[in-house]
């Protein structure tokens, strides 16, 4: 027996990530199965009451147990979620037919290979937007809005194959965040060191005030981090800033170079633990006496 819930006020990206989440752990399925199988996660995850909660019996309502009763999406919601699917056909994540080959059509449907490594990585895949920005968030308190912004764009345009506009978004994230820690060390200095500075850096291409900050943290600030912020940032920060540069120059100018998909995928991926580290900066020198 079913019970079907109530149409959902879920978000496009919020049910996707649902979806994902299934997804990591089925191969696959039929398109019918969706509606009971994504139901009962969204009841699991509190996001809808089971249907089966409170019936009537007696005077009002009564709770009484679901005993064989399974939540059934909505037609609305079950064509919501069949969208879904289609949007992970074309990006890849997932094939129709059967993944032994013995069916190779819709309503059959399988994780492929690549689908199954990217679904794998949990919140902090670039295929599951929602997740991924919740996973950062949770990790790097008071993100600064536009580079949300460009974050975000740079993660749907990806999600939908758009890799040059993908690179470019991701390239504005990253140069705003590092305009927030020079700036953020630029108010840390003492007045004699801070005129210089900005001379050095103010309305100087971004790579100029990185290198004249990078100079900063090779000289001035060597010795001065706490241990856990000097460890490793020479490839967290340094590297991972000049890939993503790189890669936005390439693709913001019209040279016809293509993108590669597993390079704009990598940047992604390795972006959230950036971030945090430039983020962890700025609060240390926030408090630092330089």
């Amino acid at each position: 027996m079913s019970d079907q819930l109530a149409d959902l006020s879920l978000s496009y990206e919020e049910l996707r990530s649902l979806v994902i989440e299934w997804l990591s752990t089925a191969d696959g399925g039929q398109l019918n199965d969706l509606r009971t199988s994504i139901a009962a996660l969204i009841v699991e995850r509190d996001h809808a009451a089971h249907p089966s909660a409170h019936r009537h019996g007696g005077y009002g309502m009564q709770p009484i147990s679901f005993g064989g009763y399974s939540p059934v999406l909505t037609g609305r919601d079950y064509g919501r979620v069949q969208s879904i699917i289609w949007d992970l056909i074309i990006e890849g994540v997932v094939r129709p037919g059967l993944a032994d080959g013995t069916n190779n059509n819709l309503p059959f449907f399988h994780v492929t290979e690549r689908g199954k490594h990217w679904i794998n990585e949990g919140p902090q895949s670039p295929y599951d937007p929602d997740g991924y920005l919740k996973r950062l968030q949770s990790k790097v308190a008071g993100l600064d809005p536009i580079v949300v912004i460009y974050l975000n764009e740079s993660l749907h345009t990806f999600r939908i194959g758009c890799l040059l506009s993908s690179t470019i978004a991701l390239g504005c994230a990253s140069e705003k965040a590092l305009l927030l820690l020079i700036a953020a060390y630029a108010a840390a200095l003492p007045e004699s060191m801070r005129e210089k500075f900005a001379k050095n850096t103010e309305g100087r291409m971004i790579k100029r005030q990185f290198d004249e900050f990078r100079k900063m943290l090779d000289g001035h600030l060597k010795g001065r981090l706490p241990a856990d912020l000097a460890d490793g940032l020479d490839i967290t920060l340094n590297a991972v800033f000049e890939m993503i540069r790189s890669q936005r120059n390439d693709a913001g100018h019209p040279t016809g170079k293509v993108v590669d998909r597993e390079q704009v995928y990598a940047g992604l991926v390795v972006f959230p633990t950036y971030l945090k580290k430039v983020y962890d900066l700025i609060d240390w020198l926030g408090t630092a006496h330089l």
